[in-house]
């Protein structure tokens, strides 16, 4: 009789551990995207349901070996699915990949900052300012500053499916003649100005504070043909040069608008300036001042909204007459104001200036009797044209005065700016 075989206890114990070899079998998996931070959800070799994994990056994440899908997901990108990952037994799986994404990334900063940026007619927030939401397709950025002296700027955004746009825009400067006495122009900026000035005296302050009137018949006048350039230098510097012609009558000439040669600093952290110009006189000439001068001015500027300030005080150091040293013209002072409120093209505006005569005797040969003063308000408009060309309409007229010339006048001109 045959005696029948069992496999022995030896083998049941090999095969059992074996298995639970098998069984227990890992690898590791090594995960980055980028961007970075995207949910990692996964489903097992044998397990259908959908488990977290962790964020991204992962290194070195224990596994049992097998066959994985995996989809990663990061908010405002498109979920990637990876439609198998294997895991080898003791090795490690490495992998980079990129999410792609519906939208597109805008930065803008703005010099100055916190101007106000709007997208297709909607606010959007304050410079600098950052989004990365934005749907794909082409529209119209434009960014306000916060003065009113500084131009909006507007430009086409084209933006693609992932695609990354930064910008950095420069506000530039308005040049409008309202401020042809104002802070410097911007570095390789060009302005030219003409136009014409016209003077009537009506009446002359006596020394008691009274007035003296002109016969209708020999009213005094005098019309001014100005010509200024203007060229913006770097740093915030400024070269300026103004050449008058003139015709006038009964000896209006002593206003002074002689040929000036002047350089202007101005600070832009806090929009404020220094102008120093040199005036030229014409020995025994009608048609200009009879002597030099010097002149010193300090200029600011201001805004709220549309509504645009400036500020001028300065003294003019006049000498004597050529030819003629017991001649003093006597030194002027003034201080000027004026505001304005920007409605694109239109400003209109209100300026006010102070005039006050030094006058020292020479001999008793002054230009003027003594000292005074005068009040001289100036309403105007302003018409602009693309900030390139501007024009300018003013009436100014003396308010009230001692020692001074009572006219009034009008004041008509037209600036060009570009660019080098």
């Amino acid at each position: 009789m045959l005696k029948k075989k069992y496999p022995s206890i030896s083998f049941y114990a090999f095969t059992i551990a074996v298995s639970a070899i098998m069984v227990h079998a890992t690898g590791f998996l090594t995960l980055e995207s980028s961007p970075t931070g995207a949910e990692v959800w996964y489903t097992g070799p044998d397990d259908p349901d959908k488990k977290f994994l962790g964020d991204t990056p992962l290194d070195n994440r224990e596994l049992p070996t097998g066959h994985y899908k995996v989809w990663l997901i990061l908010p405002s990108h498109d979920t990637l699915f990876i439609p198998e990952i294997t895991i080898v037994e003791g090795q490690v799986t490495q992998m980079n990949r990129e999410i792609p994404t519906h939208y597109g990334y805008l930065e803008v900063s703005t010099e100055p900052d916190s101007a106000e940026i709007q997208l297709d007619g909607v606010k959007i927030g304050p410079s600098p300012y950052i989004n990365n939401l934005v749907l794909p397709g082409v529209s119209r950025l434009k960014i306000i500053p916060r003065e009113a002296y500084f131009k909006s700027t507007a430009l086409n955004l084209a933006m693609g499916k992932a695609d990354s746009s930064k910008n950095i825009v420069v506000s530039p400067y308005r040049d409008k003649s309202f401020f042809y006495e104002g802070l410097s122009l911007p570095a390789r900026r060009v302005q030219i100005e003409t136009g014409l000035e016209f003077r009537s005296i009506s009446s002359v302050y006596d020394s008691s504070g009274g007035t003296l009137s002109y016969p209708t018949d020999s009213i005094p006048t005098q019309w001014d043909y100005p010509v200024g350039v203007r060229l913006g230098l770097p740093e915030g510097f400024e070269l300026h040069f103004a050449l008058p012609f003139k015709s006038h009558s009964k000896g209006m000439a002593s206003f002074p608008s002689n040929m000036r040669l002047g350089i202007k600093y101005t600070y832009r952290p806090l929009n404020m300036g220094l102008d120093i110009s040199y005036g030229l006189g014409f020995k025994n000439s009608k048609e200009a001042l009879g002597h030099d001068y010097l002149g010193l001015t300090l200029l600011a500027m201001a805004a709220k909204d549309k509504i645009v300030g400036q500020a001028q005080a300065g003294f003019e150091f006049h000498f004597p007459e050529k030819g003629n040293t017991k001649l003093n013209p006597g030194d002027l002072g003034q201080v000027h104001a004026q505001v304005g409120y920007l409605l694109d093209p239109f400003l209109p505006y209100l300026g006010v200036t102070g005039q006050f005569n030094l006058a020292s005797k020479y001999d008793g040969k002054t230009s003027q009797n003594t000292s005074g003063y005068a009040l001289i308000p100036e309403p105007g408009l302003i018409i602009d044209f693309a900030d390139l060309l501007s024009l300018q309409f003013g009436v100014p007229f003396t308010l009230i005065g001692k020692n001074a010339n009572n006219y009034w006048g009008m004041h008509l001109s037209m600036t060009l700016s570009f660019g080098l």
